[in-house]
C-alpha cells in the first residue's frame, strides 16, 4: 500500500477503483488533510458518523460541488435564466432544514410508498418482458434504469413521452458533482438544469389546476402549522433533487447488485434458495458499491474530529464508501456476503438529520426489481467478454457505464 501522498483523489485511476485509497485513508490518517487545498477526508465510520451527528459543527450548506467552490462565471451566467437557487434539503442546515423535510416527507411516506408496490412491480415485469428472451443484453438502459425512471417520471407528472428528456436533465444534474468534466460541459449542463426547471415549474401549474395522487401533487399540497408553503424557487429545488435521487442511485443500486451476484455465483444461489434474502442482498450491495461515495460539509467553528484539528471553515469529505468498508464495523469488510448480519448498518443513506428521505422507495424498487429479476430467469449471468465494469467518472457519484449479462426465462 502506497503512502497517502501518492494518491490524487481525483486521479481518473483512483476514481475508477477507489478503495486501495479509500483503505490506505483508514489505516494512515483517518482526518486526513489533502495538502494544498484545505479538504479534509474523514474516511472511517466513526469519523462519518461523528460529522453527520452533528449539523451544528458541521454545515451541509458547503454545496454539493467538489470542495463547496462556488460555479465558474459561465455556469453562473448560464443559470441565472432560471429560478434562483435555494438551499432546501441536501445544501441546508436547522431549523430552516427541518422546516422543508417535513413539508416534503408525506411525499415519501411508508402509505406513499406501499401504495406504489403493485404498480412498481408492473413496470418491472413489463421492462422484463421485453428482453427477457433476447438472451444478452445491457442490463443498464433495458432495465435498471429505465425502472426507476418510470417511477419517479410518473410521480413527477412527466408524461412517457418525455422520458429520453427526463434522463439526460437527470445525467446533466448529476455530471457537474464529481468535479470531473470540462468547463463547456458544465454550461451545457446549466442550460439543461434551466430547461428542467421551466419544464417542472409548467408542471407544477398544471397540478395546481388539478391534483392527482401523485409526489408532486403531496409537494405543492403540504402545508404545516405556522409554516408557509413552498413556493415555486423551492418546489423547483427539491424536485431536481428528487429527479436525481429517485433514479440515478436506484439504476446505480440496481446495477452494482446485479455486478455483484454475478461475481458471486455462490451467493446468488443462496438468494435464489431463498428470495427472503433479497432485501439484506440490497443493503450489502449498498454498504460494498456505495451509489453516493461522498459528500461535503463545512466546519462553522474551529474543532476537531477523532483528535484531529480541523479549522473553522475548513471543507469536510465525508466519505460514506469507505466508512462502508471499515472493518471495525464490517468484519471481512471487501467480501460480498448476502448473509452479513449488520449489512443494513450502513451509511449509504447517510445518517441523522439528512437521512435520505427517499430510503424507503429505493428499498422498495430495488427488492422488487430482484424479486421479478430473479424469479423470471432461471440463469443470470455476466456476459463473458463484454464488461469492463467500468464506471461514470465522478467522485461523488458510483454508477457503471453499462453491465452486459446473460438470462433465460424460468
Amino acid at each position: 500500500m502506497k503512502r497517502l501522498s501518492a494518491y490524487n483523489l481525483l486521479d481518473p485511476a483512483v476514481v475508477e477503483n477507489p478503495f486501495e485509497f479509500h483503505r490506505a485513508l483508514r489505516e494512515q490518517a483517518p482526518v486526513y488533510e489533502v495538502p494544498g487545498i484545505g479538504l479534509f477526508l474523514i474516511s472511517t465510520y466513526a469519523g462519518v458518523l461523528e460529522v453527520l451527528a452533528d449539523p451544528g459543527r458541521f454545515s451541509s450548506k458547503s454545496g454539493p460541488a467538489v470542495g463547496g467552490m462556488a460555479p465558474p462565471p459561465e455556469v453562473m451566467e448560464a443559470m441565472s435564466a432560471g429560478y434562483p437557487t435555494v438551499d432546501t434539503l441536501l445544501t441546508n442546515d436547522p431549523p430552516d432544514h427541518i422546516r422543508y423535510r417535513s413539508l416534503v416527507s408525506r411525499a415519501f411516506s411508508a402509505r406513499r410508498v406501499a401504495g406504489l408496490e403493485d404498480y412498481i412491480r408492473g413496470v418491472a415485469e413489463t421492462l422484463m418482458k421485453n428482453f427477457l428472451h433476447e438472451g444478452t443484453v445491457d442490463l443498464l438502459p433495458r432495465y435498471a434504469v429505465p425502472l426507476p425512471l418510470s417511477v419517479i417520471a410518473d410521480q413527477l407528472g412527466v408524461p412517457r413521452s418525455d422520458m429520453a428528456l427526463f434522463k439526460r436533465w437527470s445525467d446533466d444534474a448529476v455530471a457537474p458533482l464529481g468535479g470531473m468534466i470540462s468547463l463547456e460541459r458544465s454550461v451545457e449542463c446549466a442550460h439543461s438544469i434551466v430547461e428542467f426547471q421551466h419544464y417542472m415549474a409548467k408542471k407544477i401549474e398544471e397540478r395546481r389546476a388539478a391534483p392527482q395522487d401523485d409526489i408532486l401533487s403531496d409537494l405543492i399540497g403540504a402545508r404545516l402549522d405556522g409554516a408557509e408553503s413552498l413556493n415555486v424557487a423551492e418546489m423547483v429545488s427539491i424536485l431536481q433533487q428528487f429527479m436525481v435521487a429517485g433514479n440515478e442511485t436506484t439504476t446505480n443500486l440496481i446495477a452494482s447488485a446485479t455486478m455483484l451476484l454475478g461475481q458471486n455465483p455462490e451467493q446468488l444461489a443462496l438468494v435464489r434458495k431463498d428470495p427472503t434474502l433479497i432485501p439484506n442482498m440490497a443493503e450489502e450491495a449498498l454498504r460494498l458499491e456505495s451509489p453516493v461515495q461522498s459528500l461535503f460539509r463545512l466546519a462553522t467553528e474551529d474543532t476537531q474530529v477523532l483528535g484531529t484539528a480541523i479549522p473553522k471553515g475548513g471543507r469536510v469529505v465525508v466519505m460514506y464508501a469507505s466508512a462502508n468498508r471499515d472493518a471495525a464495523v464490517f468484519p471481512d469488510p471487501d467480501r460480498f456476503d448476502v448473509q452479513r448480519e449488520n449489512a443494513r448498518a450502513h451509511l449509504a443513506f447517510g445518517k441523522g438529520e439528512h437521512f435520505c428521505i427517499g430510503a424507503a422507495l429505493a428499498r422498495k424498487e430495488a427488492a422488487i426489481a430482484f424479486e421479478t429479476l430473479l424469479g423470471r430467469t432461471r440463469d443470470l449471468r455476466l456476459a463473458p467478454g463484454k464488461n469492463d465494469f467500468a464506471h461514470v467518472p465522478s467522485f461523488i457519484l458510483r454508477g457503471l457505464k453499462q453491465l452486459w449479462v446473460e438470462v433465460s426465462p424460468a
